[in-house]
């Protein structure tokens, strides 16, 4: 198992191309931007040298029988899936932002379905994923799943598009491998990432079997173009402040991966063509990784309460009973993002041949409640902290000799607190709310929108059995004769 400054030194040994700033680099870590983010996955490496974190953060992989991390493994009952959402909550409670370690939720997944295709197709995808997945857990690599297509219209299946490169391709075929062209869209972690695999985002139909590719790539594979997004506030990383950044210590990066007639072995392919698969890839995926979202915001709330608690006690508003009101409404929709992902995890079942995913209507529902309920968390916060989230100077005011004690004496709050300690946890909150490290976009779309998660939950809903029996009591109750 690697430690942080081991997978920082394996991410300065690969060499991204990537635009970012209107100009190419080739060592993306000496972007701070993409430096701060990768500091957190650093993070989250060093966990498994703490000694009283080993039962939390160490478990044995069932493909190789060695020690690995919770990161690497596929879940193999309830207690690994309960484990796997109160892990990313830990870890994101440290980081105050996202951990970056959620690729093992498509493991059972994939370990499932490509056993299937395999025995109705004669195929051998199924040990190419195995193969795969203990290469990643030896080596303690970290991917980055390639999910998100452009989509162009809509309305249009993929392979009539007006530009068929709108959904990732294969547009050529040999014995030795696959060839894949256009572009995956937001793509968190993508340049300190070691890995991406490569998924499809929607359900495609008959017509699009070109467009049904799962597969493995190098981060930083030949033919693969990373374009760096911009993001609120990312030109901070880039001015010499700290306290403008609320999060002194870590970042996120996102970019676009242009894949530009990118080379694919067979023994990293685990789907090409087989378009019938596609719909439960993509389910099974939100069923495997909708549960970690609970812990995944919870962790981020529970950083954005203690920030507001500190507010309010540097406002001198902390034993006011409406302050109180609102930090405890603050910690029940965090506890309840939490309950959902542990009940889906509870509810959880086992795939044949693979491992366990979380129960798919919980699962969902659980991504569908973040979506909505991160909106509240951030009303009530910033409705605590005041009108000075939105007011601040900025940091190089705040040194400014000519006029620092103006703002030292009138930016306080209690008399006993400093300005610049009222002012860091202002910008920390800043940060997670709408900021550099944003709680509320990471929940509205991070794993899938909140849209794509109703849609999902209704129709896994109607399978349910007892929604038929609900309709049954329904007509019952009301005198509707069967």
């Amino acid at each position: 198992m690697k430690t942080g400054k081991e997978y920082l030194q394996s991410i300065e040994e690969m060499s991204f191309e990537l635009y970012i700033d209107g100009s190419k680099i080739s060592n993306a870590l000496e972007h701070p931007s993409v430096r701060a983010a990768a500091n957190a996955v650093a993070a989250t490496y060093d966990l498994a040298y703490e000694p009283e974190l080993q039962d939390m953060i160490i478990t044995t992989s069932h493909l190789t029988g060695e020690a690995i991390t919770r990161f690497q493994h596929v879940p193999q009952s309830v207690d690994d899936l309960v484990a796997k959402v109160s892990v990313t909550r830990y870890c994101n409670r440290r980081l105050g932002m996202c951990s970056f370690r959620c690729i093992q939720n498509a493991y059972a997944p994939m370990l499932h379905v490509t056993h299937k295709i395999d025995s109705e197709k004669g195929t051998s995808y199924h040990q190419n994923f195995t193969e795969w997945v203990k290469y990643m857990q030896r080596n303690d690599l970290l991917a980055c799943p390639a999910i998100t297509d452009p989509k162009g219209n809509r309305k249009i299946p993929a392979h009539k598009q007006p530009d068929p490169d709108m959904y990732l391709r294969v547009v050529g075929k040999d014995k030795k491998g696959i060839v894949l062209r256009g572009a995956k869209l937001h793509q968190t972690g993508a340049v300190f990432s070691h890995e991406k695999l490569v998924l499809p985002s929607t359900t495609h139909r008959l017509g699009d079997e070109d467009y049904a590719v799962a597969c493995a790539v190098p981060g930083n594979a030949e033919g693969i173009i990373h374009i760096s997004v911009r993001q609120s506030q990312d030109d901070r990383r880039k001015e010499s402040v700290e306290i403008d950044l609320g999060n002194i210590k870590y970042g996120v990066h996102e970019c676009i991966a242009i894949f530009e007639d990118v080379f694919v072995p067979w023994e990293r392919v685990f789907m090409c063509g087989e378009v019938e698969y596609v719909d439960e890839v993509v389910n099974l995926f939100g069923a495997s990784h909708r549960p970690t979202t609970g812990g995944c915001k919870a962790g981020w709330a529970d950083v954005l309460i203690g920030a507001v608690q500190l507010m309010a006690e540097y406002n001198g508003l902390d034993k006011v009973a409406h302050v109180r009101d609102k930090i405890a409404d603050m910690i029940a929709i965090t506890e309840t993002m939490y309950s959902c992902g542990i009940a889906a995890a509870v509810r959880g079942f086992e795939l044949p041949h693979a491992g366990y995913v979380g129960d798919p209507v919980l699962a969902n529902n659980t991504k569908y409640y973040a979506s909505k309920a991160v909106f509240d968390l951030i009303r009530l916060a910033e409705d605590i902290t005041g009108g000075i989230l939105a007011c601040c100077p900025s940091e190089k005011e705040m040194k400014n000799p000519e006029i620092a004690t103006y703002l030292e004496r009138f930016l306080k709050g209690v008399d006993e607190v400093p300005a610049e300690h009222r002012i860091r946890i202002v910008r920390l909150i800043e940060n997670i709310s709408w900021g550099l490290g944003s709680l509320l976009h990471s929940a509205t779309h991070g794993g899938g929108s909140g849209q794509a998660c109703k849609m999902t939950l209704y129709e896994f809903s109607k399978l349910q059995p007892h929604r038929e029996m609900a309709v049954k009591s329904a007509k019952a109750l009301a005198g509707i004769p069967e």
